[in-house]
C-alpha cells in the first residue's frame, strides 16, 4: 500500500501540473500511471482472492474513491464537467449489470463491489479523451470498455478450463473431447460435497434430493412465515423432492438449523450436501485487463479474424 500511496500522490500531482501548464504529454502520462495504479490494485485483489477466497471491502472502497477523485480532477483539469457526469452515469449502468450477474451467481459479492470501482476508474476511456497509443483505441467497441475487459476475462477463464481438460485427457490417454466433457469439467470446478456438520453461513447449496413430503412442507412452511429468514426453496421433480439455496446469499443460520432438525428427525437421510464453489474470478479479470491494454477487445479480434478467413 506504500507503493500504491506513492503512485497515487504522483498521479494527482501530474494531473495538477498538466492542468497548470496545459501540457498534453503530462496528461497522457498521468492517465498511463492511473492505469498502472488500477493494475496494482487488481493484483492485490488477486492475492486475497486466491489465498483467502475473499476480496476485502476496504480494497473495493479504495478503488471506488480513487476512481471518483481521478474523474473529478480530470474533469477540472480539462475544464469539462461532462467527464465527471459521464463517469457517474456509466458506473450506475455497470452497477446494475454487475448486480444482475451477482444475483444469478456469476460471481461473488467481492467481485461485484470491486468491479464497480474498476468501471468508475476506467470510464474516461469511453470518452476517448487522450491518445494513449494503445491498440484499444484503434478498435471499434460498441459497448463500454470495462465490459470488454470482463468479456476478455470470461474468454480467458474458458480457455483455462479447456486447457485443463486437454491436459487431463492427455494424462489419461483419452484425447476425445465433447461439450459434455466441458460441462462435466466445469461442474467439478464449481461444486464440492461437504458433510452436514460442515455447513456454514454463506454457502450456496445445490439441489439436495429427498423423498419425504413432510420435509418438503416443513421447508416451504418455514419460508412463508412473515418473520422468516429461511433462504431455502423446496420443489417437487416428478416423484421426488429437492431443496436448494434460494439465491446467492447462501445459507443462513436458520437454514442450517432447519436442515439439522430435518436430519435428526430422519426426514432427510443423506448427510452429504453439494455446495457451489466460487471460482476465483478476479485473476481472470486482471488477465483480461492486461490483454485489453496490449491487444484490445478479444471478441473484436476474433470476429476480425473470422471475417478474414471467410
Amino acid at each position: 500500500f506504500l507503493l500504491y500511496s506513492y503512485v497515487f500522490i504522483g498521479n494527482i500531482l501530474d494531473l495538477c501540473i498538466s492542468h497548470t501548464f496545459s501540457n498534453p504529454d503530462l496528461l497522457i502520462k498521468s492517465c498511463q500511471i492511473h492505469m498502472f495504479v488500477i493494475l496494482l490494485i487488481l493484483l492485490i485483489a488477486d492475492y486475497y482472492d486466491l489465498k483467502f477466497g475473499i476480496i476485502p471491502n476496504k480494497l473495493s472502497l479504495i478503488l471506488l474513491v480513487y476512481g471518483l477523485l481521478f474523474n473529478l480532477i480530470l474533469s477540472i483539469s480539462l475544464d469539462n464537467p461532462i467527464i465527471f457526469i459521464f463517469s457517474i452515469a456509466l458506473t450506475a449502468l455497470i452497477t446494475v449489470i454487475s448486480f444482475f450477474l451477482w444475483l444469478i451467481g456469476f460471481w461473488g459479492g467481492g467481485d461485484f463491489k470491486l468491479f464497480i470501482g474498476f468501471s468508475l476508474s476506467l470510464s474516461f476511456l469511453d470518452l476517448n479523451l487522450v491518445n494513449l497509443n494503445m491498440a484499444i483505441l484503434n478498435q471499434l467497441i460498441i459497448y463500454p470498455k470495462v465490459i470488454s475487459i470482463l468479456l476478455n476475462g470470461i474468454l480467458m477463464a474458458l480457455a483455462f478450463i479447456l486447457i485443463s481438460m486437454i491436459y487431463e485427457s492427455i494424462r489419461n490417454g483419452n484425447l476425445k473431447l465433447s461439450i459434455l466433457d466441458f460441462s462435466s469439467a466445469f461442474k467439478q470446478l464449481t461444486a464440492k460435497t461437504v458433510p452436514i456438520e460442515s455447513l456454514s453461513e454463506g454457502m450456496v447449496l445445490k439441489k439436495y434430493y429427498f423423498k419425504n413430503r413432510i420435509a418438503y412442507e416443513r421447508i416451504n412452511g418455514e419460508r412463508n412465515k412473515t418473520d422468516s429468514n429461511i433462504n431455502l426453496n423446496a420443489s417437487k421433480e416428478d416423484d421426488i423432492y429437492c431443496f436448494s439455496s434460494l439465491n446467492s446469499m447462501g445459507l443462513t443460520k436458520e437454514d442450517i438449523k432447519l436442515i439439522n432438525v430435518l436430519y435428526r428427525m430422519d426426514l432427510i437421510e443423506n448427510p452429504m450436501f453439494k455446495i457451489r464453489i466460487e471460482i476465483p474470478f478476479m485473476p481472470f479479470i486482471t488477465l483480461g485487463y492486461i490483454g485489453f491494454l496490449i491487444f484490445g477487445d478479444f471478441i473484436a479480434i476474433i470476429s476480425t479474424f473470422i471475417k478474414l478467413l471467410f
